[in-house]
């Protein structure tokens, strides 16, 4: 490879590195309850984690893409399901029509065509839910989180 060129994608890697550490930030700012896993992480390089009694659980990656995956747990479904409701609107999910709020115990899909995001909301015995978001755009993935933060803190 040129000199030039090694030292040009040398730069771009350290300006990438920098947007994903970024990103950490943006994301622990937005939903403060998230601290960053030690390598190895068994996972992507950066990911953040989360446990809090009566409020759920689960992870955050931001892969080498600069995409975001959002894995939680066992969150109570009346703040979370309204949170998304409002976020969201009602109807984006299949088979939830009067949205997550009020979804009965079931599995719910919703996959954004225009930057290729894929949501799966489980609403579980006893009013939890999981939700595992795949490849949002980590704006999207902050703005999620701070609505998430906001609806599980809010009381």
């Amino acid at each position: 490879m040129q000199h030039d060129a090694e030292l040009a994608l040398d730069e771009w890697e350290r300006a990438f590195k920098t947007q994903q550490e970024a990103a950490v930030t943006a994301a622990t700012t937005a939903f403060p309850l998230l601290g960053r896993m030690p390598y190895p992480t068994g996972c992507c390089d950066l990911r953040m984690n989360w446990q809090h009694d009566g409020l759920g659980e689960g992870t955050v990656c931001v892969d080498d893409q600069a995409r975001g995956t959002v894995e939680f747990r066992g969150m109570p479904q009346a703040p979370v399901g309204a949170a998304i409701d409002k976020l969201m609107g009602k109807g984006w999910f299949d088979d939830a029509p009067d949205g997550i709020e009020a979804a009965d115990a079931g599995t719910y899909y919703w996959a954004d065509e225009d930057f290729g995001g894929e949501w799966e909301i489980k609403v579980v015995d006893g009013d939890l839910v999981d939700m595992y978001i795949d490849c949002m755009r980590i704006p999207d993935v902050i703005g999620v989180l701070d609505t998430l933060h906001t609806a599980l803190t809010a009381e």
